[in-house]
């Protein structure tokens, strides 16, 4: 009746001696840290008392001194509990734990020695299981004979984890992560005690801060060196102007457009340091006016002048108050070019088309209108001016949507025969020679040719590119040769004219897509840019080679060889 009365069975708890002895445990624990802390103190001068309450709340901002803190910090431990040695061990986030520099009382080669895996030795077992462990005599630890603490001269030791502190926003401990295993070795007192495992508990706490700092830094410094090197390596321009007017940032490709010298530019105001015109104008308009500005400006680059487009674009702070400008210069000269180039193409090719359609149309109406006054024989060379004419546009379309297969590498079907190579030469000349009388052409064929194996239309569409060419770049007329013979298992066409001649540099690009050699001479007709580019492709396609050897001025000898047997191996399309 009276267990009634109190209100408490025999297995029930009585809530005030239940926090009373919760009390009891918060007091002791209190006294425990107390008594560390005073006998940590006690140990510690002034000056290292100092340095090591700093170290745990301090951000390094060099690896020098992130350094100089942990071999302070390990000088600090060994004095601390009288220790002859003084290690960490990290753990490199794979499954090692390796010794790190700085250390005291190993030599490098016992440093390089010292290194465990986390699921072996006594090092692995205080990673993983987080419990710091004292060891009085190493050499009868069956633990130690798992990593080398006897090749390093260990005897005894305490190792503690070395455990980083994670913090929340408001900078309370929420959790903690093990990182490494820090180790005291051979006391001068005799042996280590149990307060010296408490302490070095304690101390690796600070040990952990400053360690956790230099990862932190190195990531950090990681980071803004990769952003640096970006910053520094991008092709386009970047210039920062603050709103004092003053550049803040400038990266290596403004530097050189702008030709500042290194040292020069950043801190001085940009109208002063950029002698550009232009581009003052758009930094000072999206500077005073509320936009951001575009442009596009011309440069003159090592005698060249190149087109940049500025795009300038205004940086305002979280309270919305101007930071400054931010501009962007793009090379886009060859933007412009291919723009040009794609005109003048289309311009081009329609009057290339438009030439054999008014032919066509022409003689197709003077037939219906006149067919029966005509004479047979005019009727028939008419036919064959319109046919001739079918075929020129057939070509040019032909080229045309070549071209992309080209460009992916697409292999062309041959449609292999053996045909008489001097005669589908001298079809191309006889067919050309009439439509340009201002041209004297000269026909050399080596006697007793023998037939080709190859697809004759294809190779008669690069003699017809070859012949063109050099009627188109010979204003004045003059003699074009046109020579055809065998040489080593070949048959070779070579084309030569007496006109403009082509100027070194540009010998190789008259056979890229939509290249045209770049003329002094006004009256050079300009082709459609893609008949050299096919020719080569088909030439190529044969196991053949194409090319072109000229002297500006003097004229040009375009020349090109296939196989007589034909390609050694053919693979279709």
């Amino acid at each position: 009746m009276a267990e009634h009365a109190n209100g408490h069975g025999e297995g029930d708890v009585d809530p005030a001696r239940q926090a009373g002895q919760l009390q009891q445990e918060v007091a002791r624990l209190r006294n425990e840290v107390d008594r560390l802390n005073n006998e940590l103190a006690a140990r510690v001068d002034t000056k290292d008392k100092e340095q090591m309450t700093l170290a745990e709340g301090t951000l390094f901002i060099s690896e020098v001194e992130v350094r100089k803190a942990i071999a302070r910090q390990l000088r600090n431990g060994s004095r601390l509990l009288q220790a002859s040695k003084c290690v960490y061990l990290l753990h490199d986030g794979k499954n090692e734990l390796v010794a790190q520099r700085p250390a005291l009382g190993l030599e490098e080669e016992e440093l390089a020695l010292f290194r465990t895996t986390v699921g072996r030795g006594i090092s692995g077992e205080v990673f993983r299981t987080r419990k710091a462990a004292r060891i009085d005599r190493i050499a009868d630890d069956p633990r130690s004979g798992e990593e080398p603490l006897a090749r390093i001269g260990a005897v005894n030791g305490i190792a503690v984890p070395l455990l980083l502190q994670i913090r929340d926003e408001e900078n309370r401990v929420i959790d903690s992560r093990a990182i490494g295993v820090l180790w005291v070795l051979n006391s001068r007192g005799g042996g280590f005690t149990a307060d010296d495992e408490r302490l070095l508990t304690v101390f690796a706490r600070q040990v952990a801060a400053v360690v956790g700092n230099a990862k932190f830094l190195e990531e950090l410094l990681g980071q803004n060196q990769q952003m640096i090197s970006t910053f520094e390596n991008l092709p386009a321009g970047i210039l920062f102007v603050g709103e004092d007017d003053r550049i803040r940032l400038v990266n290596n490709a403004a530097r050189s457009l702008f030709k500042l010298p290194e040292g020069r530019g950043v801190g001085e105001a940009y109208y002063r340091a950029i002698e550009h015109n232009r581009t003052c104008e758009t930094l000072n308009a999206c500077m005073r006016e509320n936009e951001d500005k575009g442009a596009e400006v011309p440069f003159e680059i090592e005698g060249e002048e190149r087109i940049y487009q500025i795009q300038a674009a205004r940086v305002r702070g979280g309270s919305d108050d101007l930071n400054g400008v931010v501009a962007v210069f793009d090379d886009v000269t060859e933007v412009h070019r291919l723009d040009r180039m794609k005109q003048e193409f289309v311009q081009t090719f329609s009057s290339e088309l438009l030439g054999p359609v008014a032919s066509i149309s022409g003689f197709s109406a003077m037939l219906r209108r006149t067919a029966e006054e005509l004479p047979v024989p005019m009727r028939g060379e008419i036919h064959s001016i319109i046919s001739a004419e079918c075929d020129r546009l057939r070509r040019h379309i032909q080229d045309l949507l070549n071209v992309p297969r080209v460009e992916q590498g697409i292999r062309p079907h041959l449609s292999l025969e053996r045909f008489d190579f001097a005669a589908m030469v001298k079809r191309v000349i006889d067919r050309e020679a009439p439509l340009n009388t201002l041209h004297h052409f000269h026909f050399e064929a080596q006697p007793d040719l023998p037939r080709v194996n190859g697809d004759e239309p294809r190779l008669e569409g690069v003699a017809y590119n070859l012949v063109v060419n050099a009627i188109r770049y010979s204003p004045d007329g003059g003699n074009i040769t046109v020579k055809v013979y065998t040489q080593d298992n070949t048959v070779r066409v070579s084309v030569t004219d007496q006109g403009v001649g082509i100027p070194a540099e540009q010998r190789e690009e008259v056979f890229r897509k939509f290249a045209r050699v770049k003329r002094a001479d006004e009256r050079v007709r300009a082709g459609r840019g893609i008949g050299l580019f096919i020719s080569r492709f088909f030439v190529e396609a044969h196991g053949g080679q194409v090319g072109v050897e000229s002297e500006e001025g003097q004229g040009s000898t375009f020349w090109f060889w296939v196989p007589i047997l034909g390609p050694a191996a053919i693979i279709e399309r």
